[in-house]
């Protein structure tokens, strides 16, 4: 059994053959966080708790000798004297707030949580046992439920909270999280993920100190300044061993995470819906859900807690597999798009052996630059007279995909959508709108404005054969206000639009089940597992300089593997950041994802069209094989990044490396490999052979090089 209960001490070990979540009942009143870590197969000694008598501490009682002051909680508040970062806030008709809740039991099943309007993170094939801790208050009867729901071969456990309402007055919620982890030392550097538009995903370590540290977003979606993730990694942790505890949100919202360290050098981290941004009218007879955090434990350092998160990734997307290589018009056209511009991109890039042309922005009416009109999805008769309906046909006449650049959350004041239905906007009453990128946000929540997308953009699919949409999202969210929500509940409003944009993406797909959407927001500006179970792919950056966007596929592999990493070839000097790179290292690291050309084909030397037609044939060859390998980040400080990809049986291998600046002083050095089997013997394309261990320790030898940025692949399979 998954879960084990000793009445006696009342502890609870939820646990799988990798790992062990402990929880133990005290004093039949709350639950404490006892221990997470290595799986035991024997329940072990439990010192008891210590009665908490100190300064300023509450008095303790005969039926509690204990202080909840210093207590490891599993779940706490304020003003019942926990003092620490609460996990909720809950206030009663008088407006006081509502103590800590107590146990009144468990339940076990073999079913996930899936709520209907949250992400379902657990596939039907995936077997898990879900525990819930059952807390209540007698005074307003409410009931709140712990949910740990543990996959049964891997080291993973979702934590969400569930409020079942039985009172007869409304309760205000004003903060509740996801997960609260408290634990007994302060020994850990906290490694987050934060930056901006075109410079996402950095990795930040820093141990921690008393006190708060909170990454953090108030945009309304999770955004590229901050992850909805944090990991706790004990002292000298590398990418190949130390323990790590990691942590993510499913929620593409506003969200917040936390880790306090108190006057006992106790931690506490707690991660879930960001509380300045969020109330809850929880009525008499109504229920709310959490988005559900994502909790693992590991001893194999950043890349086990990596390879957990990347499989969680796997089973979390949709099961389409075979996305196709693509030509997206936008660095080739931006806005000046038309038929038979698109017509010839469409020939070109059949010739060189991609599989789909996606036109990006500037196909709809009155869309000629960022100040144009959005919010009708009417194709522009001027650029496309005959409509885009016999471009898809050309495309599929080559046996190609077509898809189109949409952003379908936005609206601008100038389309007849808007003087149609003002209200549909997120808005303020009384007060001027305040636009971003020239565009205003559709309220989301409204059932209307949801309606309206999802018949509008199944249309759109349906009536032009479309195969792909590349969804999205280019400013965050201002005066956040609906017409249809009453005063009371207008801070409900940041959960309803991520609960209503899941509702549109969620009834799309059941509309066209095989329609590719690749979930962009200006790159990576809402990258996170909210976003994974109705996307095939993300951009995750509007930079496409290979060597800035390697450290960028390097700081989010710590969440995510990189068959969802959307990566084009773009034209040298790079249109960003004026980068000259070889096109044979724009080839290879665009190979490390779903690879894709964003520049004109004519631009090509023969020698670079030839280099990509091979490489196609190539990727298309090993795509299938390399899909879930899994990916590692090798040790180096030679190197901008260097990777590796090794198949589950470890009998085929993909060694990925990136050269900055060159030295003048040529000298070579090896790069250990770590992760192969080395009992095995490989081979690499020229026909070296090298055994798995000395591949591992020693490493494989690399070239010397002749010039700035340059890359290498090397494919390695069992000889």
């Amino acid at each position: 059994m998954p879960v084990e209960y000793d009445p006696k001490t009342g502890l609870i070990n939820l646990h799988n053959d990798q790992i062990s979540y402990v929880i133990q009942i005290l004093a039949h009143r709350y639950p404490v966080h006892r221990y997470f870590g290595r799986y035991f197969s024997k329940q072990p000694y439990f010192e008891p708790m210590p009665s908490g008598s100190h300064a300023f501490a509450n008095d303790p009682t005969e039926r509690f000798p204990y202080s909840v002051t210093s207590l490891p909680l599993e779940y706490s508040t304020i003003g019942s004297g926990d003092y620490r970062q609460p996990a909720y806030v809950i206030k009663d008709a008088n407006n006081q707030l509502l103590p800590i809740l107590e146990y009144t039991g468990f339940s076990v099943n073999d079913q996930p949580i899936n709520s209907r309007q949250l992400p379902p993170t657990v596939s039907k094939h995936t077997p898990v046992t879900t525990l819930v801790i059952h807390l209540a208050d007698s005074v307003t009867k409410l009931q709140m439920d712990l949910n740990y729901t543990i996959f049964e071969n891997q080291p993973l456990i979702l934590r969400s909270t569930t409020l079942r309402h039985h009172g007869t007055t409304n309760l205000q919620v004003t903060a509740l999280s996801s997960a609260q982890l408290d634990l007994p030392t302060d020994q850990y550097t906290a490694l987050t993920l934060s930056g901006t538009h075109a410079h996402e995903a950095n990795p930040s370590f820093n141990r921690l100190h008393p006190g708060l540290q909170t990454v953090r977003s108030l945009r309304g979606t999770s955004g590229p300044q901050h992850q909805p993730f944090m990991a706790l990694a004990e002292p000298n942790t590398t990418e190949l061993a130390g323990t790590v505890i990691g942590c993510a949100l499913a929620w593409s919202g506003n969200f917040d995470s936390t880790v306090e360290v108190d006057q006992y050098q106790h931690s506490r981290l707690t991660i879930g819906l960001e509380p300045d941004t969020f109330e809850w009218q929880l009525k008499p007879n109504s229920s709310f859900q959490t988005p559900e955090a994502v909790l693992t434990w590991t001893n194999t350092g950043f890349n086990g807690m990596s390879q957990v998160f990347h499989d969680f990734s796997h089973q979390l997307m949709p099961s389409q597999t075979n996305i196709p290589s693509v030509l997206n018009t936008w660095e080739t056209l931006t806005f000046a798009v038309s038929e038979s511009k698109v017509q010839h991109l469409i020939e070109h890039a059949h010739q060189l052996g991609l599989q789909m042309l996606v036109l990006d922005d500037g196909w709809f009416v009155n869309r000629n630059g960022e100040n144009g009109q959005l919010g009708d999805w009417y194709v522009d008769p001027i650029k496309f007279p005959n409509g885009l309906k016999p471009l898809a046909q050309q495309a599929h006449h080559h046996r190609m995909k077509f898809g189109l650049w949409v952003e379908p959350e936005m609206i601008t004041t100038n389309s007849q959508l808007y003087q149609q239905h003002p209200d549909w906007v997120l808005q303020y009453v009384d007060r001027t709108p305040i636009t971003a990128r020239h565009q205003l946000v559709l309220d989301l929540s409204q059932a209307a404005v949801r309606d309206h997308l999802v018949t509008t953009l199944t249309n759109l699919v349906q009536n032009n054969q479309l195969d792909y949409f590349k969804w999205d999202m280019n400013r965050h969210l201002t005066q956040v206000g609906s017409t249809r929500l009453p005063a009371a509940q207008q801070g409900e409003l940041y959960y309803r639009y991520v609960c209503g944009l899941y509702d549109i993406l969620t009834r799309l797909k059941r509309a066209c089940p095989k329609l590719i959407i690749e979930n962009c927001s200006a790159g990576g500006g809402r990258f996170d597992f909210g976003m994974l179970p109705y996307t095939n792919q993300t951009w995750i950056s509007d930079l496409t300089d290979p060597v800035d966007r390697a450290t960028i596929e390097n700081g989010f592999s710590y969440l995510f593997p990189p068959r969802i990493f959307s990566n084009h070839i773009t034209a040298s000097p790079n249109a960003q950041n004026g980068r000259i790179t070889p096109f044979e290292t724009r080839l290879q690291l665009a190979c490390i994802g779903q690879l894709g050309l964003e520049l004109n084909p004519k631009q090509l030397a023969p020698s670079e069209q030839q280099l990509l037609r091979g490489a196609l044939i190539k990727y298309q060859q090993l795509k299938s094989t390399f899909i879930k390998a899994h990916f590692y980040r090798l040790p180096t400080t030679r190197h901008v990044v260097a990777w590796l990809l090794v198949t589950a049986d470890k009998k085929q291998a993909i060694c990925c490396y990136l050269n900055g600046l060159n030295s003048a002083v040529k000298t070579q050095h090896p790069l250990p490999l770590h992760y192969l089997d080395a009992e095995l013997t490989y081979s690499d394309s020229s026909g070296n052979s090298y055994t798995g261990h000395q591949l591992n320790t020693m490493g494989i030898p690399l070239k010397p090089t002749n010039a700035d940025f340059t890359s290498q692949l090397i494919y390695l399979r069992q000889s």
